[in-house]
């Protein structure tokens, strides 16, 4: 199955033609995402089309406060 494009300025957690999706960008597998979509961790995301999406902004946002609290407890 092809993967399809996301919306304009938003991503999926799969990397696509667009560029790296959501679980690339965190470092993690796509998988690992999606756990934490359902236990309400992670970047903010929705389901837009029946795909979990997000925007590179959301995910930038994320990844700078678990830098800053893992400064903070070190």
């Amino acid at each position: 199955m092809a993967r399809r494009t996301p919306p304009p300025g938003m991503i999926h957690i799969e990397d696509s033609e667009a560029g790296p999706g959501i679980a690339s960008r965190l470092g993690v597998k796509p998988g690992t995402v999606r756990r934490w979509r359902t236990a309400g961790r992670g970047p903010r995301t929705w389901v837009q089309n029946g795909r979990v999406t997000s925007t590179p902004e959301d995910v930038a946002e994320y990844l700078n406060a678990v830098r800053s609290s893992s400064l903070r407890a070190a």
